[in-house]
């Protein structure tokens, strides 16, 4: 009886070791993946993993961003618009509380010869610099006609068509003076564009939404897969566990073993 026990054991300890040497390989992939994930994870200011735009197709699909509603050009492409943001050169300028209507270039009014960048949206005026430096936001506050739906630049003088008609801003847009005309103004209107450099800009949008950090992020979780992404993963850890219990028995049996 007690050989046959000795036998039923010995043979439970024979197919739990080629278990274990069998799913521990397997086992070792995704400890290799969690850790080197883990390990970026911790660093990820280091790395700059959160200023990594993804610009998979496949991947905004999956994540369901979507392409901007609003895309437009100005200065010959120089001035991208996609929705409320503002691009200078593939960079995000400014992000604006209300709708952009306009922009472009403008003389500043300290240096004939230095440029600044003028962005009116339906509330407010924004002047920047072309470092991408935010100069001044101006808004009601000052004076900035609102419902803004048009705008005008004739040698630095610029108009606004407003709900309540046009206005004629001052140097330093602070004041801002109600003028008519028998003919409309030439309304800033935005360049053409080709299908490939719309399609850029929106792929350009969407990309910021999504970064090398959230990727690895949901990778490391699951997360990326959906909830079958997390459930596996969580079979992974269980996983994980019932080796490191089988190595710990087999280790202690082979080591009272060779007492």
């Amino acid at each position: 009886m007690k050989k046959t026990s000795k036998s039923l054991h010995s043979r439970l300890i024979r197919h739990l070791r080629e278990w274990h040497r069998k799913l521990g390989i397997i086992a070792a992939f995704f400890i290799i993946f969690l850790s080197v994930s883990g390990v970026a994870l911790n660093h990820t200011t280091t790395l700059s993993l959160a200023h990594q735009p993804i610009s998979s197709t496949w991947l905004l699909d999956h994540y369901g961003i979507a392409s901007p509603n609003d895309v437009r050009f100005y200065q010959q492409g120089i001035l991208q618009v996609t929705n409320n943001l503002l691009w200078l050169d593939s960079k995000v300028l400014l992000e604006s509380d209300s709708d952009i209507i306009a922009t472009t270039f403008i003389s500043s009014a300290q240096n004939s010869s230095a440029k600044i960048i003028l962005t009116i949206t339906s509330n407010q005026v924004y002047l920047s610099n072309q470092q991408g430096d935010l100069i001044d936001k101006l808004g009601a506050e000052v004076g900035v006609p609102q419902n803004i739906s048009a705008v005008s630049v004739d040698k630095n003088n610029v108009i606004v068509k407003a709900t309540a008609g046009y206005f004629q801003a001052s140097t330093d847009f602070f004041n801002w003076q109600k003028v008519n005309f028998a003919i409309e103004p030439n309304w800033i209107d935005p360049n053409k564009a080709s299908a490939k450099d719309k399609a850029n800009a929106e792929l350009a949008y969407r990309s910021q939404f999504l970064t090398l950090e959230r990727i690895i992020l949901d990778a490391h979780s699951g997360r990326v897969l959906g909830l079958f992404g997390v459930l596996f993963m969580d079979a992974v850890a269980i996983l994980l566990i019932l080796l490191s219990l089988s190595g710990v028995y087999i280790w202690i049996r082979y080591a009272r073993a060779k007492r």
